[in-house]
Order: structure tokens, then C-alpha cells, then sequence
């Protein structure tokens, strides 16, 4: 057993699966799969959870499911979230267990939320007698893909039904492990992605008058919206709009009849949020009159709001577990935005919460960002969020 876990606070029994915790996170790892094509995963947690005596209920074709422990009728319902897909990026980690689906990684660390909420579920299950309320664990597909309906998809499919209270955490291997980040209020950003296609027309490149720019225009559009952020929007409120992807033309010798561009909008309110929206719309309709076809998709999801009684359970399971310099009740929010806050708008009275917890490890050289690669964690940290979980359920 770890001897980190020295200044935690971790039930003997929860110790008891420190290698069951282990094992289905690299197991997990092995097997990434993206936004929408989580099959072999959640097959796998799939039975796992029936293994431990829950009821499932599956969305035909859909790879999210739900699963239950219903104990006392009469109870409430708390519902904990783990989400399961993977990025398009390559597993560079040189561990035996890295990633053997090519050009595909976990390097989100989804692969430890799903370890952590089974092993609550493993612990829970074999100690039924300590739950004060019945529970749900809601496995959700494509939370990294805005494009594709992850949360709002099983929302609309029932997955918050009689749920009175929702919670989920995001690792952090830049935090050190069991450092527990949170905040009263909000959490993440509201976040949308766009793709934006312009549609000009073409000319010989000696010739440029007699066609319509498509490249030219679209960075136009873009290069307005950084007037917005600079000049419309609250210098208090953060505010990010930018452009990950662009692309158009086909030769170099002509004026480019074609370009798209794709990015994402981050704002910390919802008025700041609705003025780039806003914004963007009007920069669109503009190259409609100077006579380009435009079209502009645009989809996201509002930012997660912690509610005051679900942080304050949060508070109270962190400080049963971790060291005082271990928790930070006031930390600040992520400019990333997460579709989880899709489900604690959907609970009972919007009561919900989302936090950090380090998985990281400075005296090993672990300390990665989200999405970087090679990506690693420190496993330890899978039973500290395993304990907050049972505390929230069994309190």
C-alpha cells in the first residue's frame, strides 16, 4: 500500500481496492475511444457495474448508460458523473499499459474519472449499510466533442430523472495529488465551438478583381472578433475567442473561392457569452452584404455553477479526507468549459458541484496540462476521490 496516503484520511475498506482502482484505470487506458464510439469501454464498465449487483439502463445507440443502487425507496437520489471518451491524439507515455488504439489517447484523464466513480460503486456496493441515500453513476459519452450531444443527449434521454443532487470531478495532473480545488459558484466557463464557411468566388490570381476572397474575408471575420474581446467585453469578466483550424484554396495562383475556419468561444457570464455570439453574427451577415455565402454553426453549453449546498458537501467530504493545505474552497474557475453543467441544471433545484483533484506528482516529475502529451498521473489519487464520493454518499 502507498505510504502517501499517510496524511489522508481513507477508510480500511476503500484501501482494501487499491488494486481494483489501479487495474480498471489501465485497463481503461489501453482501450481509448473518441467522442460518440465509446463501445469497448462501456462495454467494460458495463460489467463491471452489473458484476456489483446495479441496475442498468442503456440508450439504444448510444454508449452512455446509467446504473443504479436503489436501497431505500423513500430516499433521495444522488447521481455521481464520470465521463468516457478519449482525444485523437497519440498515447507518447512509455507505461506497458499505454493506449493500443493508434492516434487515439487519455490524455482528458476520463480513464481515472471512470476508475474513480467504480471504485466508489465497487465500495458502496459492498457496503450498502452506510448509504444515506440511493444512487446513480451516470457513464456519459462525448464530452470532449462539442459537436456531437453528449450530456444534453442523455439529459433529454432521462439521465437526471429523480436525481436530487449530481456531482463529478476533473483531474488535474498539473495539481498535486489529493489537492481538491473547488469553487461557490462558478466552476467553468460557457463554451461553444464554431465553424465558420465562407464562400467567394474564384479568379485567376492575376486577375484578383475579378473574384471574392473567401481566405481574405473569414480572417477579416476573426480578426474582428479580437476587437470584441478587446473593446465590447467587461475587462473584469475573462473573455477568449479563438481559432484553432483554418483552412481554404486550392492552388496558389487564384483568388480562393472557399475557406473554413473552426474555434471556440470562452466566457465567464452568461452577458459576455451572448456579445461574441452576438458579435460573430453580425461580422457573418456582413459578408452576406458585401456578397459572400456564409454559414456559421455555433454549439455549446452554459458554464457549470456549483451550487451552495452541493459545494458545501463537497467541502465537508474533502475535509474528512485530505490535509488542510491539501484543499482550496476558493479556487479559481476554469476558462475551459465542461457539458456537465447540462446535468446540474437538470437536478432538483440546479443542485450540483464539480471540483479538481490533483493527480499529479512533482517529486516524481508528474506535473502535465489537460491534453498535453505524453500525459501521465499518479494513480494513488484514484482512491482519494473514490473517499469523497463515499463520504457525499454516505452522509
Amino acid at each position: 500500500m502507498s505510504a502517501k496516503y499517510g496524511n489522508f484520511n481513507l477508510d480500511s475498506k476503500l484501501l482494501g481496492l487499491h488494486a481494483f482502482s489501479i487495474k480498471t484505470r489501465r485497463d481503461l487506458h489501453q482501450i481509448p475511444e473518441v467522442s460518440g464510439e465509446e463501445f469497448k469501454t462501456s462495454a467494460y464498465c458495463q460489467t463491471l457495474m452489473t458484476e456489483m449487483g446495479y441496475s442498468l439502463t442503456t440508450y439504444e445507440g448510444f454508449t452512455g448508460f446509467i446504473a443504479d443502487l436503489t436501497v431505500n425507496p423513500e430516499w433521495n437520489r444522488v447521481a455521481f458523473r464520470a465521463d468516457m471518451d478519449a482525444l485523437e491524439m497519440q498515447d507518447m507515455t512509455e507505461n506497458d499499459y499505454r493506449s493500443s488504439h493508434d492516434g487515439r489517447s487519455h490524455n482528458c484523464g476520463h480513464d481515472t474519472h471512470m476508475a474513480i466513480i467504480l471504485t466508489t460503486a465497487k465500495y458502496l456496493s459492498e457496503n450498502q449499510g452506510e448509504l444515506k441515500h440511493n444512487v446513480r453513476f451516470v457513464f456519459q459519452m462525448a464530452e470532449e466533442d462539442m459537436r456531437i450531444p453528449g450530456a444534453s443527449k442523455m439529459v433529454e434521454l432521462g439521465c437526471m430523472e429523480g436525481v436530487a443532487e449530481v456531482y463529478a470531478l476533473h483531474n488535474d495532473a498539473a495539481l498535486e495529488y489529493g489537492m481538491v480545488k473547488i469553487n461557490n459558484g462558478i466552476m467553468s466557463s460557457y463554451g461553444s465551438a464554431w465553424t465558420l464557411d465562407v464562400h467567394g468566388v474564384s479568379a485567376h490570381g492575376s486577375t484578383p478583381q475579378k473574384g471574392m476572397d473567401a481566405i481574405r474575408e473569414a480572417s477579416r471575420i476573426i480578426m474582428d472578433m479580437d476587437y470584441i474581446v478587446a473593446k465590447r467585453t467587461n475587462p473584469f469578466s475573462p473573455a477568449v475567442f479563438g481559432c484553432g483550424m483554418f483552412n481554404g484554396g486550392s492552388i496558389p495562383n487564384a483568388v480562393p473561392d472557399y475557406a473554413q475556419a473552426r474555434g471556440t468561444i470562452r466566457a465567464m457570464d452568461a452577458e459576455t457569452d451572448q456579445i461574441l455570439k452576438d458579435s460573430f453574427g453580425t461580422f457573418v451577415k456582413e459578408s452576406e452584404i458585401r456578397g459572400f455565402k456564409t454559414t456559421m454553426v455555433c454549439e455549446g453549453y452554459p458554464a457549470v455553477i456549483n451550487h451552495p449546498d452541493a459545494y458545501q458537501r463537497v467541502i465537508e467530504a474533502a475535509q474528512a479526507t485530505v490535509p488542510a493545505d491539501r484543499l482550496d474552497p476558493h479556487g479559481k474557475p476554469m476558462t475551459g468549459s465542461e457539458d456537465f453543467s447540462l446535468m446540474v441544471n437538470a437536478a432538483e433545484n440546479q443542485k450540483g458541484a464539480m471540483f479538481f483533484l490533483g493527480s499529479g506528482n512533482a517529486e516524481a516529475g508528474i506535473c502535465n496540462y489537460l491534453h498535453s502529451s505524453p500525459y501521465y498521473v499518479d494513480d494513488d489519487f484514484l482512491l482519494i476521490g473514490a473517499q469523497i464520493f463515499t463520504r457525499i454518499a454516505c452522509s
